[in-house]
């Protein structure tokens, strides 16, 4: 059997698979996210990262955890998580480009390095995404911290530290924590690295499918696993997804529904573009062009908590109203938006508010603006023709369920029959097909030859 962990915004889950396939156990917690001030993202690594996993991997051990071949991880990123040199945390992790404290040192580093430069180098514009500004931010604001730093870590590479004390970076997850990773080169890049974190140790590179190191006695102790059990150097949530979902060989496409959304398509080389994000693939023949909101999921626990609802409980109601949601409108920007606008300071609103809508008439509005917007990525990064007749998949995390998803796909026929609803987790690479369409729509917006369909 194998095993599967994966770090989510606000849960973490895990899963047991068999060689075959089947899922054998799962087990979810939820967990909430520190926002000690406006506009900032932060995780407790120790409590909710590696505190969870351990955890949920004992919530497992009466399935068989004993039996397990070899041990996955997957979680939210590009994180922050700086550490001393014996890789004690420092600090809470700061996550992804939710977070949006870094808007200052984003300018100063731009006008450091050049746009024209970042892009070429690097793949990718500077935003709130970027890992290099977080860390500019730290030594900034906080120098007591960042004089002790001498290690930093993504979520998933934090995991497979405590699980084997490998200090390791895949090579995706790398090439979205602009601008250290130089993406045509596939590896770090030394200017940035001297720029930016000089005292900083960099992670061994290595591609997420790769076995990087094994179950300590330390990580035996406190997760149940046996010691010497193979652990695979993982990645990033987004990329495992599509991978289990199918998103494999070049112009395969996958929309991701969870606390945000993400669109990724497989590509054959490197695709910059400034209204999105270049990275490498899953492994050396691929390369990867995405896009992304902020806020999607998020909004409707929010609304869901707003008024006092159950999210299964709102979008049952929210199922009832017909499709536009009476002419009501949600401006999504909840917390900024990221690709194309990467505008921190972009903010949501309704619109068409009157006193007939209900709170299910909301409560469909929160849902279904996440795939309308996500209309807007589609047409930016797929040609709107041969998206019509091959829709990428949709693909929901179990923590969100089958009826959020339904909820997302707009009644007028949008995504209908074209959905996926992940088990467990996407560390498990397990997915449910809804339909079997050809799902290969080409890249717009690049060079002839750089990607479609690869047959």
């Amino acid at each position: 059997m194998f095993l599967g962990v994966d770090i989510g915004t606000s849960s973490s889950k895990a899963v047991l698979v068999s060689a075959s396939g089947k899922v054998v156990a799962s087990a979810t917690r939820s967990h909430g996210v520190s926002t000690p001030r406006p506009e900032w993202f932060e995780h407790d690594a120790d409590a909710t990262w590696w505190g969870e996993a351990c955890a949920l991997i004992r919530e497992l051990g009466t399935a068989g955890v004993s039996a397990i071949t070899a041990v996955g991880v997957s979680a939210i990123g590009p994180t922050l998580l700086v550490s001393d040199d014996a890789g004690r945390p420092l600090r809470p992790a700061i996550l992804y480009g939710i977070d949006t404290r870094a808007t200052v040192e984003i300018g100063e580093m731009t006008a450091r390095f050049g746009e024209a430069t970042l892009m070429d180098v690097a793949g990718n514009r500077l935003t709130s995404q970027a890992v290099g500004p977080k860390l500019a931010w730290i030594r900034r604001h906080e120098p007591e911290t960042w004089g002790k730093t001498r290690r930093w870590f993504l979520a998933s590479g934090y995991l497979v530290f405590r699980l084997t004390g490998e200090y390791v970076a895949d090579h995706y997850s790398a090439s979205t924590s602009s601008p250290l990773y130089d993406l045509r080169a596939r590896t770090w890049w030394d200017e940035a690295w001297h720029e930016i974190a000089p005292a900083v140790r960099r992670p061994r590179l290595a591609w997420p499918g790769e076995v990087v190191g094994r179950v300590t006695p330390g990580a035996a102790a406190d997760t149940g696993l046996p010691e010497g059990t193979p652990v695979i150097a993982g990645t990033i949530d987004a990329l495992a997804e599509a991978y289990s979902a199918g998103c494999r060989e070049v112009g395969d496409t996958m929309v991701m529904y969870g606390s945000t959304l993400f669109l990724i398509q497989t590509v054959a080389a490197p695709a910059p573009h400034p209204g999105l994000w270049a990275a490498t693939g899953r492994t050396p023949a691929t390369y990867s062009v995405a896009a992304g909101m902020a806020t999607s999921g998020l909004i409707t626990t929010w609304f869901a908590d707003l008024v006092q609802s159950g999210v299964p409980a709102l979008v049952e109601a929210a199922e009832r109203i017909p499709p536009g949601s009476g002419g009501l409108v949600l401006l999504p920007f909840f917390a900024g938006e990221r690709t194309p606008l990467f505008d921190p300071q972009a903010r949501g609103c309704w619109m068409g508010l009157t006193l007939r809508h209900t709170r299910a008439h909301r409560g469909r509005g929160a849902a279904s603006a996440p795939v309308r917007r996500r209309r807007r990525h589609s047409r930016l990064a797929v040609d709107p023709d041969h998206q019509r007749r091959h829709a990428p998949p949709s693909v929901c995390p179990g923590h969100y369920g089958r009826r959020v998803l339904r909820g997302r796909a707009d009644g007028r026929g949008y995504g209908r029959g074209r959905n996926r609803i992940m088990e467990s987790g996407c560390a498990c690479h397990r997915a449910r097909r809804l339909d079997r369409r050809p799902l290969r729509p080409p890249v717009r917006h690049l060079p002839p030859g750089v990607s479609g369909p690869s047959r």
